[in-house]
């Protein structure tokens, strides 16, 4: 069974608010970060204390003054001054690691992410600078001239933050966080180098955009033409569903259990999805990206669709 572990963060989610911090576990708290406007209204950060008293952030919000603030409260309300002592970030997106760069500049704190996110950070930022390569793109996907230059202004809008990590992650490793036990797992799929957390103590799940309790997470372009980010998600489910974690920690929406269930749900969407498009295919062998997209399942119909 798929179960808030949360009540607040779940009546929060349904009720598009922002729920208050909470101690997940001894020494780990909840602490939710407002979006822009347009994007999900709050990413959970998680904050981590170790043996020492210090804290660590997995995962930092967005850069925005309120969650600038909501950090330095929530540190404070813990005796601390010196900010964070080092930040994990699970993937890319601004709403995950924007607020990382003002700590570091602020607290010199450390930031960690995993190698190929490194990579990708640099070869998404080009792309949605080259207005040739995304006007060539959209051409090639058939978005249809009445809607072109509205796509264009969002795939060319979309922020992008760069930040240079001072520690490279790979699979495996165990965070530098004393008296924890974190262990990274390389989840690729809705990002190149998505990464999860293990706490081995607590058997909880620090899954980023990995597997949400609701929204089925979107795939992202791999980093070369040769990678196939669907059947690398599907990998990383299948990895994910077979741990030992009771609770999964998501970025978004609320806490659950049911990791298992939950990750079998998600892949079991993106296959009937999957078949959907081989279906429109066989009857349109030629068809462009637009014309697939439009003849799928859509939650709100495919003409009520927008922004990304």
């Amino acid at each position: 069974m798929i179960e808030p572990t949360s009540k607040q963060e779940f009546i929060a989610h349904r009720d598009r608010g922002v729920p208050a911090s909470e101690e997940v576990a001894p020494g780990i708290w909840s602490l939710p970060l407002i979006n822009k406007p347009g994007h999900m209204p709050f990413t959970f950060s998680y904050a981590v204390q170790d043996a020492g008293g210090r804290m660590h952030l997995v995962d930092s919000g967005w850069d925005l003054e309120g969650n600038a603030r909501a950090v330095e409260e929530h540190f404070r309300r813990h005796g601390i001054k010196d900010g964070p002592a080092s930040i994990t970030i699970s993937h890319l997106h601004p709403d995950h690691l924007g607020l990382a760069e003002r700590l570091r500049a602020q607290f010199g704190t450390g930031i960690a992410m995993h190698g190929i996110e490194q990579q990708s950070q640099l070869a998404y930022a080009q792309s949605t600078r080259d207005g040739d390569l995304i006007r060539s793109d959209l051409e090639a996907w058939g978005v249809p001239a009445g809607r072109f230059e509205q796509v264009l202004g969002y795939a060319m809008g979309t922020p992008r933050v760069v930040v240079d990590a001072d520690v490279l992650l790979q699979d495996g490793d165990v965070l530098d966080i004393p008296g924890r036990q974190l262990r990274v797992l390389h989840t690729p799929g809705h990002t190149p180098g998505h990464i999860c957390l293990l706490e081995e103590q607590e058997h909880l799940l620090f899954s980023g955009d990995h597997l949400l309790p609701k929204v089925a997470p979107g795939i992202g372009p791999g980093i070369d033409a040769a990678s196939n980010p669907l059947a690398q998600y599907l990998e990383s489910l299948a990895r994910v569903a077979g741990l030992d974690a009771r609770q999964c920690l998501p970025g978004h929406e609320y806490r659950f259990q049911g990791i298992r269930e939950r990750a079998r749900a998600i892949a079991g969407r993106h296959l009937r999805r999957t078949m959907e498009v081989v279906q429109v295919l066989a009857r349109q062998p030629q068809a462009d990206a637009w014309t697939v997209a439009s003849q799928l399942s859509w939650g709100r119909g495919w003409d009520a669709l927008d922004r990304h």
